[in-house]
């Protein structure tokens, strides 16, 4: 029971120190990477330090759907491109490029910042219904790293177990056997978590099941039909769950849990 009692302190304070090192939300980088990280022609960079920002949207729009076509995806570029529809005002498409590099990148607090200050300028105001505790913990540890980084520490972990057992199964020595026993456990405790982590982010990345409202506003309805019953509005930039599809709709789900359905061409999948 102890054990379990400070493992949760474990979470508890991880969570804290990632979540209280920021308390408001500002804007974390407003320029873009150099042409170093391959993400971002000097082009592009010239543009948006010129100020001409739509030139630089331009360019890194045509380096997205080269990398796309060759089945690539880069978090820098996605970042890049959320900062400079930033600087245009089109806040739904600076989300979803922020959404995007932020589930390539989910630890990178530059991307994490820019997304919370480009929240405050939304304009649906959406309260997130009341989730438990022990859940927003691990989802905070879980996003500390990406599938990949979960993924090596998962296979050293194991590792470690194994060298435990041939300790504890061949060493002569009782205070050998406890700590090979003690360290065993807690390798095969990280290993079963960082599992479980390295799977759950990979199947965010594969399942796409989240999207961006682009159209100035969009009607959510009873069913996916356009006479059928208006339940409420959002606003471009806010971010829903996709549950369903329907043809030319999509069954929606928002962060205070309300449902309905919405056109698809009113939104863009992340």
């Amino acid at each position: 029971m102890k054990r379990v009692i400070l493992f949760c302190l474990f979470l508890f304070s991880i969570y804290t120190v990632v979540t209280a090192q920021d308390p408001a939300p500002v804007m974390a980088t407003d320029t873009i990477a150099s042409a170093q990280t391959g993400n971002a022609s000097d082009a592009a960079i010239i543009a948006y330090n010129e100020g001409d920002f739509n030139r630089a949207i331009e360019i890194l729009e045509a380096r997205k759907t080269e990398q796309k076509e060759k089945g690539l995806e880069s978090a820098q570029l996605y970042y890049n491109l959320g900062n400079a529809y930033f600087r245009v005002n089109d806040l739904a498409h600076a989300r979803l490029n922020y959404e995007r590099a932020l589930l390539l990148a989910p630890g990178d607090r530059d991307i994490r910042h820019n997304l919370d200050y480009l929240s405050t300028k939304i304009e649906d105001k959406i309260l997130v219904a009341d989730t438990f505790f022990l859940g927003i913990w691990l989802r905070a540890v879980q996003n500390l790293f990406g599938s990949n980084t979960w993924a090596v520490m998962s296979v050293a972990a194991f590792l470690l177990f194994i060298a435990s057992l041939v300790a504890f199964f061949f060493s002569r020595l009782i205070v050998m056997k406890k700590a090979a026993f003690y360290a065993g456990m807690a390798s095969l405790v990280i290993v079963v978590f960082t599992n479980v982590f390295s799977f759950s982010q990979k199947n965010r990345i594969e399942s796409r099941d989240t999207a961006v409202i682009t159209a100035g506003s969009a009607s959510v309805v009873s069913s996916p039909d356009i006479n059928s019953k208006e339940l409420f509005v959002l606003h471009a930039g806010t971010r829903v769950y996709i549950t369903k599809e329907d043809r030319n709709w999509f069954e929606i789900e928002i962060d205070n849990g309300s449902v309905g359905w919405i056109q698809r061409e009113k939104l863009e999948v992340i």
